[in-house]
C-alpha cells in the first residue's frame, strides 16, 4: 500500500510538472529560405488556460533592411495538451529583408491577458517569443538591383496631370506612379526614381502604401506623386522608368517600362512694359495711400515690431517650431535634420513624457539609420512623419510643459 500511493503521488507530480512545463509562448517560422525582398511569414502561438482578454502587444525587433508587419486579426482555437485543455491565439507576421545571408530574428517582449477559466479574474502576462534564423538568398543576374521585389506579378501605371505636350518655363505637371503586386506589403515595393535633366525639377511628395487582406491574401499597393518644374526653355526628356522584379515561381527576373516623356518648352512671355495714360491715372491713389502708410510705420516701426514678435511668439510657440521642422526634415528624408529637430521638440515636453510604440519604432529607426551601420538603403522619412503626426492628433497627446519657479520674479508685471 505504501509503495503503490508512492508511485501514485510521484506520477501526479511528474503530471504537474509536465503540465507546467507548457510554453505560453512558441513561434512557427515555416520557411527556412527565402529570396531577398520576398514575402517570410510566421506566426507566434499564444497559450492561456482561459479566455484572453484585450489586445496582445508584440515588442518587434528592428532589423537593419528588414521590415516586419502583423498580417489580419488573430485566430483563436483549443489544444488538448497533457490532459488539459489550453486556447491558444496564432498571431500572423511577415518579414520582408533586402539584406542576402543568414537573418537571424531574436527573441522578443509579448504582453498579453487572459481569464481565469472564462469568467475568472484576469491575469497579464509577460513572457519572451524565442528566435529563429531564416537565409535569405540573392537571385542570380541580381546584383547590380539596389531594391529587389519577389513576387510572381507587379503591375505599375501612371497617370499625368496635365498630360505632357508643348509648355512654357514655369510649368507644372504631376505624375502618379501606383504599383500593386500580390503577397507583398506596399511597404516593400521600390520607391520611384526620381532622375530628371537639367532644366526640370523634380518634388517626391510622401508615398501612399494600402494593403489589403482577402481571405488570407494579402496585397499591396503603393502611389508615389512626383511633381516636375520646368525651369529653362528647350527640350528635355524625361528618362524611362524600368521597375524590376523576381518571380520566384518561374525563376526569372521580369520588368515592367513606364515610356520615356519628352518637353518641348518655351521662355515664359514678357510682361509688356507701357503703360496708358489712363492706367497711370488710376495709380496715383495707391501711390498715395502707400506713402502714406509708409510714413506711419517709419514713425511707429519700434511698436509694430514689437506687436509683431509677441503676435509670432503666441502663435509659434517653440514645441509648434520643431514639429514644424521634424515633419520638414522627414519630407526631404533629411535623418540628421529629423534628429535635432526631435530633441529640439522632446525638450518642451515634461519628464514624464513616453512616446507611443509606434513613434518610438520609428525614432529607433532614425536612430539606427545614424548611429548605427550604414543601411542598404537611405533612410525615407514617411514613417517618422505618420507616426509624429499620429501622436500628436490623437487624444492622449502630450502638450508643452510649462516650467515653474520656485523663487518669486523679481521685477514682476503688473
Amino acid at each position: 500500500m505504501k509503495t503503490t500511493l508512492a508511485l501514485f503521488i510521484t506520477l501526479a507530480v511528474l503530471g504537474s510538472a509536465a503540465r507546467a512545463e507548457v510554453a505560453p509562448v512558441s513561434v512557427r517560422a515555416p520557411d527556412a529560405k527565402a529570396w531577398m525582398g520576398q514575402r517570410v511569414p510566421f506566426y507566434v502561438e499564444l497559450r492561456a488556460t482561459g479566455s484572453y482578454a484585450g489586445v496582445a502587444n508584440f515588442d518587434l525587433p528592428q532589423l537593419p533592411g528588414t521590415i516586419i508587419m502583423k498580417i489580419g486579426n488573430p485566430v483563436v482555437s483549443s489544444q488538448e495538451i497533457e490532459g488539459q485543455s489550453w486556447f491558444v491565439q496564432t498571431h500572423e507576421f511577415a518579414l520582408f529583408s533586402q539584406k542576402s545571408g543568414r537573418l537571424d530574428m531574436p527573441a522578443f517582449a509579448v504582453r498579453f491577458s487572459s481569464h481565469d477559466g472564462f469568467t475568472g479574474p484576469v491575469k497579464d502576462q509577460q513572457v519572451e517569443a524565442p528566435g529563429w534564423s531564416v537565409e535569405i538568398e540573392r537571385p542570380p543576374v541580381s546584383e547590380k538591383i539596389g531594391f529587389l521585389i519577389t513576387t510572381e506579378m507587379l503591375d505599375v501605371k501612371e497617370t499625368w496631370d496635365p498630360q505632357p505636350g508643348p509648355a512654357q518655363v514655369g510649368a507644372i505637371f504631376k505624375r502618379s506612379i501606383v504599383q500593386r503586386a500580390p503577397e507583398l506589403s506596399g511597404m516593400a515595393l521600390a520607391p520611384a526614381p526620381t532622375t530628371a535633366p537639367d532644366g526640370i525639377r523634380v518634388y517626391s511628395g510622401n508615398a501612399e502604401t494600402k494593403d489589403r487582406i482577402d481571405r488570407g491574401s494579402l496585397s499591396g499597393e503603393r502611389r508615389d506623386t512626383l511633381t516636375y518644374l520646368l525651369t529653362k526653355p528647350g527640350t528635355f526628356t524625361l528618362p524611362a522608368l524600368a521597375y524590376l522584379w523576381w518571380n520566384p515561381k518561374t525563376q526569372t527576373l521580369q520588368s515592367q517600362t513606364l515610356p520615356a516623356v519628352t518637353f518641348d518648352v518655351a521662355p515664359a512671355p514678357i510682361a509688356p512694359t507701357s503703360k496708358s495714360a489712363a492706367a497711370r491715372g488710376r495709380l496715383w491713389p495707391w501711390l498715395l495711400a502707400l506713402t502714406l502708410v509708409a510714413g506711419i510705420g517709419a514713425w511707429q516701426w519700434r511698436r509694430f515690431v514689437g506687436w509683431g514678435r509677441q503676435a509670432w511668439k503666441k502663435h509659434n510657440p517653440p514645441d509648434r517650431v520643431a514639429a514644424r521642422k521634424l515633419l520638414r526634415a522627414c519630407r526631404r528624408n533629411d535623418a540628421a535634420g529629423a534628429e535635432v529637430a526631435w530633441s529640439a521638440w522632446q525638450n518642451t515636453q515634461g519628464t514624464a513624457f513616453q512616446p507611443d510604440p509606434k513613434l518610438r519604432s520609428a525614432i529607433l529607426e532614425l536612430q539606427r539609420c545614424l548611429f548605427g551601420p550604414p543601411p542598404a538603403v537611405s533612410w525615407q522619412g514617411d514613417a517618422l512623419a505618420r507616426a509624429f503626426s499620429e501622436s500628436l492628433t490623437s487624444p492622449k497627446a502630450f502638450r508643452p510643459h510649462k516650467r515653474s519657479f520656485d523663487l518669486p520674479l523679481l521685477n514682476p508685471q503688473a
